[in-house]
């Protein structure tokens, strides 16, 4: 968290607000993140005219009229809104008049950091069945973790992931291998659809709201989860459990009546 959708959701916030207007300053809070922005990240915001927001999986890009561009990564708990006060802010910059703050109870987000190579994202052509086939076909990790894999697949964490395997019937901890060529064509298609409707409903903000679009506005798709979060599965009412073992570092529940 956050993952593609809160991204992308926040990406579509500031691209319609801001571009063509200037960076006319930035400054950095106290504390910092853990990694400060590099110096040549600052002096490529400042002054620059925003030629375009972009995203790559959970990445968020700046780019700026003949400048280049200079990357965000949210990290675990970071938010950027429009004004807007906290104890977290760890950087802020004023794009015209207003002020564009980043908060990170964390520390763990960055600002100029280098774009990792990263797989395709599930709304990509080249992400399809046969792809997704030759990523799990001879891996004995659980497929959740692989699916969560962002060198593999882009913009999936913890929510989306486990709604997808939610949705193609599969437990988070099988061994990628194990997957017959069905679940898997029904599996990448549940990717797709996931993070689709994500996108759609401008992410999800559960109850700690650690998810606010710029302006304020909370996502919809925690309304629409059918496993995560949840006690009861949202498709036939049974039991959640979470598996003995964390899986890509992280808690997974599943519906052992709808998942095999």
């Amino acid at each position: 968290m956050p993952e593609l959708p809160e991204v992308e959701t926040v990406r579509r916030v500031l691209q319609e607000r801001y571009v063509g207007q200037t960076v006319t300053a930035v400054a950095l809070g106290k504390p910092t993140f853990y990694r400060p922005p590099p110096l040549a990240a600052i002096k490529t915001l400042t002054g620059g005219v925003i030629a375009a927001f972009k995203r790559r999986g959970k990445y968020l890009i700046v780019a700026l009229e003949g400048r280049g561009e200079v990357v965000f990564h949210l990290g675990m708990s970071g938010r950027i809104t429009v004004g807007g006060e906290s104890p977290h802010v760890r950087f802020q910059m004023w794009i015209g008049t207003e002020a564009v703050r980043f908060h990170d109870s964390r520390r763990f987000g960055r600002v100029g950091c280098p774009l990792p190579d990263l797989g395709p994202e599930p709304m990509d052509p080249e992400f399809t069945a046969d792809y997704l086939w030759n990523i799990l076909r001879k891996r004995t990790a659980p497929v959740k973790a692989l699916i969560m894999d962002q060198k593999l697949i882009a913009g999936l964490g913890n929510i989306y992931a486990t709604e997808a395997l939610h949705a193609a019937n599969v437990r988070p901890g099988r061994a990628g291998k194990s997957l017959r060529r069905a679940e898997v064509e029904k599996l990448a298609a549940a990717c797709r659809d996931i993070l689709s409707l994500g996108v759609k409903a401008g992410g999800a903000t559960l109850d700690d709201e650690a998810f606010l679009d710029p302006l304020g506005r909370p996502g919809r798709m925690q309304m629409g989860v059918q496993i995560y979060g949840r006690t009861e599965c949202g498709t036939c009412g049974g039991a959640v459990i979470g598996t003995r073992k964390s899986i890509g570092g992280r808690a997974s529940a599943y519906c052992p009546s709808c998942q095999r």
